[in-house]
């Protein structure tokens, strides 16, 4: 079936997802809407004392939700707004504006403090590449905990943190800076540390809505730009992973960028604010295409309903 190309009412939404062989009604449409996973449909005025045509979504939020009804058997909504996201990250404004991809994030982002389980999970995602044989079980259930704890009360201990990562990163206390991967990008406890306060902070200005539109599109930018870099150094770069994080240096998919959206643009946002400077480089080098991104992603994000 080919992509759907003109515009259409809400229930033409639920006319598609029925074509498509899913029962949804108007109520889930709108509840999307709101949390980000689709844009507020265009307004239109049927002239003064005249009232209002139904108002419409765009032929590209059409195809984005047939994609999100397809996806949603095995994902939940904090997992689904990660495709508009991506979608924004790597397509562009026309596709999923600024104002939607904002919506989406905070929807992703969730709430810890309203469950102590939660707050465990955002620890647990921030920890995936963090691991060191080497380290006590002690020392990294504390660095969970620590995590934890910073994501459910929303103060960062950050003295805990820098303890909690030493020990698990760095166990033996040495004076030697210990670096494992590759020495073009390396992990060591300093650039965890770093890695860990940047997400933080720039969770704690999302959620207090202290993140502008400019900023948003800027740490799009900058994450163009080094993922362009990253996709080139990859090969050579997980060649160097230790056994201990085979996974260090992900290959390049649409699967992975779409999983990785939300993540990469938070920390994005918190290195922005954090090195800015270093990001003032980066901000002048010109992004590539969006047409390059479009042909790796094309197949997962808008064909997948068919």
């Amino acid at each position: 079936m080919e992509p759907i190309t003109q515009p259409g009412t809400i229930e033409q939404l639920v006319s598609d997802a029925a074509a498509h062989g899913h029962a949804v009604g108007v109520r889930l449409i709108r509840d999307w809407t709101e949390q980000g996973l689709l844009d507020y449909p265009l307004r239109r005025s049927a002239g003064k004392g005249h009232g209002s045509h139904p108002a419409l979504y765009s032929a590209n939020q059409r195809n984005l939700f047939l994609t999100l009804l397809h996806h949603r058997a095995n994902n939940k909504i904090k997992s689904l707004a990660r495709i508009p996201v991506g979608i924004w990250m790597y397509w562009g404004d026309e596709f999923v504006p600024t104002s939607q991809a904002r919506r989406a994030m905070i929807t992703w982002l969730g709430d810890p403090r309203a469950s102590k389980q939660q707050a465990k999970q955002s620890a647990q995602e921030i920890l995936r590449q963090i691991d060191n044989r080497d380290a006590s079980i002690a020392a990294k259930r504390e660095l969970l905990d620590a995590l934890t704890d910073i994501a459910y009360t929303a103060r960062p201990d950050h003295s805990r943190l820098e303890r909690a990562v030493r020990g698990v990163f760095d166990p033996t206390g040495s004076k030697i800076r210990r670096a494992i991967g590759h020495p073009a990008a390396p992990m060591m406890a300093d650039s965890v540390i770093d890695l860990i306060k940047a997400r933080l902070a720039a969770v704690a200005r999302l959620r207090a809505g202290k993140v502008t539109d400019e900023e948003l599109v800027r740490a799009r930018h900058l994450h163009l730009v080094t993922f362009a870099g990253y996709a080139l150094q990859q090969p050579g770069l997980a060649a160097a992973a230790p056994s201990t994080v085979p996974d260090m240096y992900e290959p390049v998919t649409a699967e992975a960028a779409l999983n990785r959206s939300c993540g990469d643009l938070l920390t994005t946002l918190g290195m922005a604010e954090l090195h800015p400077e270093h990001a003032a480089r980066i901000a002048a080098t010109p992004a590539p295409g969006s047409a390059s991104y479009r042909a790796i992603s094309s197949t997962l994000i808008i064909c997948d309903h068919k």
